[in-house]
């Protein structure tokens, strides 16, 4: 290879190794940029997660709170039930007693007060008045008659005070009813104001996992692209290396062929005078005549 390819290969050598810085120029910008973008990136995905980790924490605690709402509810219903059961109880209970009251009401019209007043009066003439047999057995037909009534009126008299205690339980047991139906259903409501509140968590959670993911994925995308810059700078500084090294080959190549040509022309330079014969020749002319062409280039180049 000749000195004029030596020169157009130390020219070509130069512009490779400056595409080469350019396209490292390049890269090293792009990854500027992309390490900027990539920390910004994951912040914003930190504050989405944060808050996603938020919303999550509350649709858990809500869960819990409905979960136990909803054995309340299922605990208030139950007592409902019993009071219910116990009310149907005492409403037939009532029954029974109005239909015992009637009955005995339509024997027992009379007051009792005035009963046990006749069944005195009658006891009293049984035991002043002198009487005769008939006499005193009309009487005894007629108080045991009256006590018989009177009997049935103590009885439905005794119906009548069971049947006010009936309906006072019967309405004690409507109000608990009625008060735990109002409790069912402030429970329920708060029911379905929490599910009211999940439902709107459950879109949020779903909205921001579907931003984190698009996120995650282009923070993995840039990753990759920047794991590859790095990966291409790596590979381009080794290209540069090489291209420096054989270009700086080049020029040492060049400036030995220059050396050479000089220490060449030195040489006839000499040997012409040495033939002539007319001068001595001096100690560094004889080192230029005599001394290894390659050792000469390394001194010159020691200067």
């Amino acid at each position: 290879m000749d000195n004029v390819e030596l020169e157009q290969m130390l020219e070509k050598l130069a512009d490779e190794i400056t595409s080469v810085r350019n396209r490292i120029k390049e890269l090293k910008s792009e990854r500027v940029e992309i390490i900027a973008e990539l920390k910004d990136l994951r912040r914003e995905r930190r504050g989405y997660i944060d808050k996603l980790r938020s919303l999550r924490e509350e649709y858990r605690s809500l869960t819990g709170k409905r979960r136990e709402l909803v054995e309340k509810v299922r605990s208030l219903r139950q007592e409902r039930r019993e009071k219910l059961n116990e009310f149907k109880t005492v409403l037939n209970l009532m029954r029974e007693k109005r239909r015992l009251m009637s009955e005995l009401g339509k024997e027992a019209r009379i007051p009792i007060n005035a009963i046990r007043r006749e069944i005195e009066r009658l006891e009293w003439i049984q035991q002043t008045r002198i009487l005769t047999i008939e006499e005193e057995n009309e009487i005894i037909r007629e108080i045991a008659r009256l006590e018989q009534l009177l009997e049935k009126a103590l009885k439905a008299r005794e119906q009548k005070k069971q049947f006010i205690e009936l309906r006072a339980e019967l309405m004690r047991l409507r109000l608990e009813v009625s008060d735990l139906q109002n409790r069912i259903n402030e429970v329920s409501s708060e029911i379905s104001r929490i599910d009211e509140r999940r439902e709107v968590l459950r879109n949020e959670i779903n909205e921001l996992s579907g931003i984190v993911n698009e996120l995650s994925e282009r923070i993995n995308s840039l990753q990759e692209r920047l794991n590859g810059i790095n990966s291409e700078i790596g590979e381009l500084v080794n290209k540069l290396n090489e291209l420096r090294d054989k270009y700086n080959e080049t020029v040492r190549e060049i400036e030995k062929r220059r050396l050479r040509a000089i220490i060449e022309e030195k040489k006839k330079a000499v040997m012409e005078k040495l033939k002539k014969g007319k001068h001595k020749l001096t100690l560094e002319e004889l080192k230029i005549l005599y001394s290894d062409t390659d050792e000469l280039i390394e001194e010159l180049r020691g200067e």
